[in-house]
């Protein structure tokens, strides 16, 4: 399937924040708060969309905690000397993302069309995308504020402008909601809606171009990772949900991906290059664990002049984890992900098969055997960065990546560290991955300032405006602290 990217610049949405302040009285409107006759729902849908897709590529800590990138001068992430690490993200998928898709949604069911398959297809983006949001936000802080809206159906206390005092949802509960949700929203979806050739969100969908197939193959894979996120903790539960899933129903190629192209034009450009190249920032470099890890075959691993540049002597080499190293000596991120337009990914293709493979590996009915997804993983990996198929085909045959000889105790252990090097620029869910699987073996930084971060801390801000339900939360989970482990993460 092929998605074309609408080359709209959200300008619509700016409407929101630049109409004039014409007297005091106006400060106490809700900015988010949707006015009758003047923004539809879809300019909201799409702002939620690009920030969500910024937040997800641009965490730069969660690059590091995967150890994709080492640093430079500072080196207080990599050493996990952290203060306050979770403000931010918190804050811009709740106010940001979260907000805006229930401002979308609330103009929706408010003003309906005559076109309710239309409608529905609508409100079942949203609820995918919804659902995507709060699984990131469990996987990265554990309970979260989530149900006791006085509308059940926008299932956020956080989200009522009038609430700055929600509860905390248990991180599990929240998931088993989701699942429901997420069937749900699945059953809603219909290809055959239409009303005049728009079937979803038209022009307005930014991800697939108003292709309700795209839709229903992300919310299937979601449907997929999520499943496989709690595989340890509920295994039996995660093998129902997996083996229920229609193959035919998941992405089939890299064209299927579900990303977000960026264009050239600021403020729409790759957050990565705005990151790095826009402002002239030099403070990340390759890491020595990646890199290692791609060098270890006999054969180089064919991704790395896509991954990152050469160091300073024409070759590839890693700045070691956990300290300072020296910009101009080692590797940087390569010319593809400091691109003004390269995508940001919400999952993809290569993401499934390994999902698949290790669902196989851990004895759940799949289509297909654990070394033909492995191996398309794998490849399909390669093909996405652009390396040339011959070297593909002879990275596959080295011993080392082979699956019958591939590094890893276990079947479980060799797609993880071949699905780890493929999750290049997608740290957050390598940094899930880490947590659930343990492997690969990752760098222990020599003067560590903390533990390894199994989750991110509450703001700050929520143990002195929350302070009570922050306390009651932390206490549910065992304490409010980097290495806590959350449900799902029982090894």
């Amino acid at each position: 399937m092929k998605k074309l990217f609408i080359k709209t610049v959200y300008a619509a949405v700016l409407i929101i924040t630049m109409s004039c302040v014409d007297d005091l009285t106006s400060l106490n409107v809700n900015p988010k708060s949707y006015q009758s006759g003047t923004i539809p729902e879809g300019p909201f849908f799409s702002n939620a969309t690009k920030n969500l897709a910024d937040q997800m590529l641009d965490g730069f800590n969660f690059k590091i905690w995967a150890q994709q990138f080492a640093e430079t001068t500072y080196f207080t992430t990599s050493n996990y000397t952290l203060t306050d690490p979770g403000n931010g993200f918190w804050t811009a998928l709740y106010t940001n993302v979260l907000l805006d898709y229930k401002e979308s949604k609330s103009i929706l069911l408010a003003n309906p069309s005559l076109y309710e398959g239309v409608d529905n297809n609508k409100l079942a983006i949203i609820e995918i995308m919804e659902i995507y949001t709060y699984s990131t936000l469990v996987n990265t802080f554990g309970n979260i504020p989530y149900s006791g809206a006085l509308d059940a159906s926008l299932k956020s206390e956080a989200l009522d402008a009038d609430n700055t005092t929600p509860a905390y949802d248990d991180a599990e509960a929240i998931y088993d909601d989701l699942f429901v949700r997420l069937d749900a929203a699945i059953g809603m979806l219909d290809p055959d809606a239409d009303n005049g050739g728009v079937i979803g969100f038209g022009e307005a969908d930014i991800i697939y171009n108003d292709d309700i197939q795209g839709w229903v193959m992300f919310a299937n894979a979601l449907k997929l990772r999520m499943a496989m996120t709690i595989a340890d903790s509920n295994p039996t539960k995660a093998k129902s949900i997996v083996e229920s899933i229609d193959p035919a129903d998941l992405y089939q190629s890299n064209d299927d991906n579900t990303s977000l192209k960026y264009l050239a034009v600021t403020p729409n450009t790759n957050p990565v290059w705005v990151w790095l190249v826009q402002s002239g920032r030099e403070d990340y470099v390759a890491s020595n664990t990646m890199m290692d890890l791609m060098q270890a075959p006999a054969m180089d691993d064919p991704r790395i002049p896509f991954y990152y540049t050469e160091d300073n002597a024409g070759e590839y080499s890693g700045g070691t984890y956990g300290t300072s190293n020296s910009y101009v000596t080692f590797s940087k991120a390569g010319d593809k992900i400091t691109s003004q337009t390269f995508p940001g990914i919400l999952m993809d293709y290569v993401e499934v098969e390994f999902l698949l493979a290790e669902a196989g590996a851990r004895g759940f009915s799949i289509s297909g055997t654990v070394q033909e997804h492995y191996e398309n993983g794998i490849l399909a990996s390669i093909d996405y960065w652009g390396a040339d198929e011959d070297d593909a085909l002879d990275y596959l045959a080295d011993p080392d990546v082979a699956f019958a000889t591939a590094i890893g105790a276990n079947d479980i252990q060799k797609v993880a560290r071949q699905k780890y090097i493929a999750m290049f620029n997608r740290g957050h869910e390598a940094w899930v991955d880490y947590r659930r699987l343990d492997y690969p073996i990752f760098n222990v930084p020599a003067d560590p300032g903390g533990p390894f971060p199994f989750r991110y801390t509450y703001p700050n801000a929520e143990q002195t405006s929350n302070g009570p339900n922050y306390t009651e939360a932390a206490a549910a989970m065992g304490e409010d602290l980097l290495d806590t482990k959350l449900f799902w993460d029982v090894e």
